[in-house]
């Protein structure tokens, strides 16, 4: 069964707005219905505009190895139309893939197009730590990852905590390159909680090549850098 603002019969027509808040509804979603939700609320966003439906993640790559768990909604590119972000996890060990074990977590974004439709975007399946692999936060699903957003159009932002050794949080920006036609990494801003209370905070800007450490600024080559080129691993 679905709650009432996801059934599938729904469009932007009375009943299908209002009811729970979407942050209560993604809390009792099924995966298989949070793309669905995501739309409605890009529907919204959009006065009068008749909801465009996602496919499943499903639909796109091989079944079963990647399960959505969040996604949010905005203009990425260039382009007037609405695109996806989507948390996707792996919930079972897959053979034929044993680059990401279970607990591994990625990024997947869908482009809207001028017909209503969606083109696949980069599937990012090792931007995100695997919190199983590496018993991160008490290897619970979903602890590592604390934020998922897209502030502003041409931008999403994911950030995590790490604890081992020591205590690390992380947070990337990634934006639409124009010149590359393609996301890249913008800025990514490490702090590190040292043993025995120390403490380290860098942040580099990758397009206007600066970077802060503790607060001290220094120059550094400019550059783009794919967001298909970065990894948790690195941090």
């Amino acid at each position: 069964m679905y709650p009432r603002a996801m059934h599938p019969s729904c469009d932007a027509g009375a009943g299908c707005r209002g009811g729970l808040p979407l942050a209560q509804l993604l809390s009792i979603a099924t995966p298989a219905s949070l793309l669905l939700l995501a739309a409605l609320a890009v529907a919204d966003l959009a006065s009068g505009a008749t909801p465009v439906l996602p496919p499943r993640v499903d639909d796109w790559l091989p079944r079963d190895w990647w399960v959505p768990a969040e996604a949010v909604s905005g203009r990425l590119n260039e382009d007037p139309y609405e695109d996806l972000v989507v948390l996707v996890e792996r919930r079972a060990e897959v053979p034929d893939d044993p680059a990401f074990p279970r607990g591994s977590r990625g990024l997947f974004v869908l482009f809207g197009d001028p017909d209503g439709r969606w083109r696949r975007g980069p599937l990012l399946p090792g931007l995100l730590p695997c919190a199983d692999c590496r018993s991160t936060l008490g290897g619970r699903i979903g602890s590592a990852v604390f934020d998922l957003a897209m502030p502003a159009e041409g931008l999403v932002e994911v950030g995590w905590v790490e604890r081992g050794r020591v205590t690390k949080a992380v947070r990337l920006q990634i934006r639409w390159d124009p010149a590359h036609r393609a996301l890249g990494l913008h800025a990514d801003d490490i702090r590190t909680l040292l043993p025995r209370g120390g403490r380290s905070h860098v942040r580099r800007d990758y397009r206007a090549g600066r970077m802060w450490v503790d607060g001290v600024p220094r120059d550094m080559p400019a550059r783009f850098i794919p967001i298909e080129d970065v990894s948790a691993e690195q941090y």
